[in-house]
């Protein structure tokens, strides 16, 4: 998942230890950290984290080598399930396809540890191909949708990933463990100071409020002697008892949560690169009117999830039953009252190109008298809604066949499908078309070197990034076509063997 996914990405996997002795290759060793992210020509695994891992006797993966061969997916998919921490760090310098649908995919798999470093968050150094803006902007959007409803900590600088493992891994640690280790004695007792440190703050704080509550009572009693002390007394200690009852109760709920804990700043969001420079076809879209019956429709289905929140803008048919023309005006079905492992969802990752969906996949679906929704592959869903039903709808999500029609959407459609895959229970069935996979040159006459040598370099990163897709649906028993009406015939076996 690390490989990077830059030319000549060096992923080839590596296992570090802190004493720097050489991983024994006989048995599958475990690691404290898997660092992952950029490869390239990036150094701040061997000039950042590794010294300083290696300082604080803190195993890790290094998966960057000089040259990547598909053999070393397995290498690393073995370090990565026997890693106990996932850092991904992105150089916005890289184009980082494969990082991406990593980060997607162990957010999906709730990963116990993950956290995620974004280089350079105010700017893009605009090393994408000019094609591929419009798509990475959306890329950029769906993953930070994808962070934000998983809560996957966001850092920003390297510095704060370094002070986030030690604390993981170290501080997480018992007396005894910490002290069997040299190299990681001192950061223990730095880490347990900075604990003290916050004891003796509250400590503060609790004198602070039994002199305030004691002047209160004595200025009060004063002031009012006529009221007996205990009239005062009783409902100030009330008021203090509950008010630490609810702080005990938020601190526990955060150590449920540990990665909200790192979750430094408000509002904190992976960059997105700058449009201004890029005429996206996008923008000459008409915004759709939207009816209120469409609004109401929507609003059914997202209920029927469990989603409690603002709809606006949706209009949608999510779900069709076996009838030659389905109308708008259909009843919203809800997936509890009839949901089985037969139902197909239809999914697709470029909204403007779901001529597919009513020439090929309806009519086969209806043939064969299976149920199917189409509410992953509607053009009038807001991204934020669609991130609400696949997180909120899990349960219902059974069998998924998702299409990549073109180019334009191969990154974000890729994301896409490795969070769907992300889910143990789902069935994914996954069509890209061949088109999809290589950008071509539209004038190649009119192609300079270097615009020819950064259509190479995106078709060989995307290919990499596809290589570790298609690992990730072999793992998760999902199959790739590239032709549609195998992926259809596909569905109506699983939806025949009860999606098995």
């Amino acid at each position: 998942m690390s490989t990077s996914d830059e030319e000549k990405c060096p992923v080839r996997c590596e296992a570090g230890c802190s004493s720097g002795e050489p991983s024994c290759a006989r048995e599958i060793p475990s690691y404290d950290v898997f660092l992952g992210g950029s490869c390239g020509n990036t150094v701040w695994r061997r000039q950042l984290v590794i010294p300083y891992l290696k300082k604080r006797a803190i195993s890790y993966y290094d998966p960057q080598r000089s040259v990547w061969s598909e053999n070393m997916i397995y290498e690393e998919s073995i370090a990565k399930e026997n890693s106990s921490l996932f850092l991904f760090v992105l150089d916005p310098a890289t184009v980082n396809a494969t990082s991406f649908l990593e980060i997607a995919y162990f957010a999906a798999r709730k990963a116990p540890k993950l956290v995620v470093v974004f280089l350079g968050r105010t700017e893009w150094r605009e090393k994408a191909h000019p094609e591929d803006m419009p798509d990475r902007l959306r890329t950029c959007h769906l993953l930070d949708r994808i962070l934000a409803a998983h809560q996957v900590p966001l850092l920003h600088s390297i510095e704060e990933a370094l002070s986030y493992i030690e604390e993981e891994i170290i501080g997480t640690k018992s007396w005894r463990e910490a002290m069997s280790v040299p190299s990681q004695r001192i950061p223990y007792l730095g880490l347990r100071t900075a604990a003290w440190g916050k004891v003796r703050e509250a400590a503060s704080r609790l004198a602070v409020t039994g002199v305030a509550d004691t002047v209160l009572l004595v200025g009060t009693h004063f002031l009012v002697p006529a009221i007996p002390v205990y009239f005062l007394l009783i409902p100030l200690l009330v008021l203090n008892i509950l008010l630490i009852g609810l702080h005990s109760m938020w601190k526990k709920a955060r150590m449920r949560r540990p990665r909200g804990i790192v979750d430094i700043r408000m509002g904190a969001r992976i960059p997105v690169p700058r449009m201004h420079t890029v005429i996206s076809p996008q923008a000459t879209q008409v915004e759709r009117k939207i009816t209120k019956k469409a609004l109401k429709q929507s609003e059914q289905l997202l209920k029927s999830f469990g989603v409690d929140r603002d709809v606006e803008r949706m209009e949608m048919n999510p779900w069709r039953r076996v009838s030659p023309c389905p109308s708008p005006s259909e009843a919203v079905k809800s997936p509890q009252q009839d949901v089985t492992s037969s139902h197909v969802y239809l999914g697709c990752s470029s909204l403007d190109e779901l001529e597919w969906v009513n020439k090929q996949a309806a009519p086969f679906l209806q043939k064969h008298e299976i149920v199917y929704s189409t509410v992953l592959a509607c053009d009038s869903v807001p991204p934020e809604g669609r991130m609400a039903l696949l997180k909120k709808g899990s349960r219902s999500f059974r069998q998924v066949l998702y299409h990549i029609p073109s180019t334009t959407t191969f990154l974000s459609g890729m994301v896409e499908i490795a969070y769907l895959l992300g889910h143990s229970d789902w069935q994914v069935t996954l069509c890209v078309s061949k088109e999809a996979e290589t950008l071509q040159s539209k004038n190649s006459d009119k192609e300079d070197e270097a615009e020819r040598a950064s259509r190479r370099r995106r078709n060989d990163c995307y290919a990499i990034a596809f290589c570790y897709l298609k690992d990730m649906a072999k793992r998760h028993q999902c199959r790739v076509f590239s032709e549609m009406d195998e992926a259809l015939h596909q569905c109506l076996r699983l939806a025949h063997n009860g999606g098995c």
